[in-house]
């Protein structure tokens, strides 16, 4: 039951999604635009500063997200059948669960295009791909949930586009840090050793996550 709603929900977003493309357009091009921002804001003496990709990277990648969790839940609650996916036999978790995997599409999506624009833009090369790319998909793994988990408790709030963000921010602070941490590690083709810990860190949080935000959001959120 769980399994089947959940993907019954992410099918009905998709084809929401689909029809009108506003978040994942909106998602796209405001990477874009902050990805131009800090090229020219790092441009020195008519060089590219290949050294703050990894910042700009996921720096990018977190405001970019913040425009999709803003409008995750925004086709039931304009819709006004919100109350009712939440009065189903399987519970909350369904529509978390379809939430953060729509959300976590898109941002990989936006990644995969974003990542070849930066390194454009900056003049740079990916010295330890795969690694690059594990830490930006366990980055992504933990935004999606954590920013669904969030966009669902605001849901009914007043201002919420100014609330998300003071919340958001400081719970993604420990994926970030070890995001940017190990993507700078990566480049400068640090042993092994150096890079377990950043990356048992990034994997330990969405484990953290995963188990928790289902459970807190059934507790918090009143069907």
């Amino acid at each position: 039951m769980l399994l089947r709603l959940t993907w019954l929900l992410l099918r009905k977003d998709l084809r929401v999604a689909a029809r009108s493309r506003e978040v994942f357009g909106f998602m796209l091009l405001f990477s874009l635009l902050c990805v131009v921002v800090f090229a020219f804001g790092f441009l020195r003496e008519g060089e590219a500063a290949a050294e703050q990709v990894p910042g700009v990277l996921w720096v990018t990648l977190l405001f970019s997200g913040t425009v999709g969790v803003l409008r995750l839940f925004a086709a039931e609650e304009e819709g006004g059948t919100l109350q009712l996916v939440q009065r189903t036999l399987a519970g909350l978790h369904p529509l978390l669960l379809s939430k953060a995997l729509l959300q976590l599409l898109f941002s990989g999506v936006t990644m995969l295009l974003l990542l070849p624009v930066v390194l454009v833009f900056f003049d740079a090369a990916l010295t330890r791909p795969s690694l690059t790319l594990a830490a930006l998909a366990l980055g992504l793994v933990g935004q999606a949930m954590l920013g669904a988990l969030v966009g669902a408790l605001l849901v009914h709030v007043r201002l919420r586009e100014v609330l998300l963000p003071l919340v958001l921010y400081p719970l993604l602070a420990p994926l970030l840090i070890a995001g940017v941490r190990l993507t700078v590690l990566a480049q400068a083709d640090a042993p092994p050793e150096a890079l377990q810990g950043w990356l048992l860190l990034m994997a330990g949080y969405d484990a953290l996550l995963i188990a928790v935000a289902p459970w807190l959001h059934a507790r918090v959120v009143e069907p």
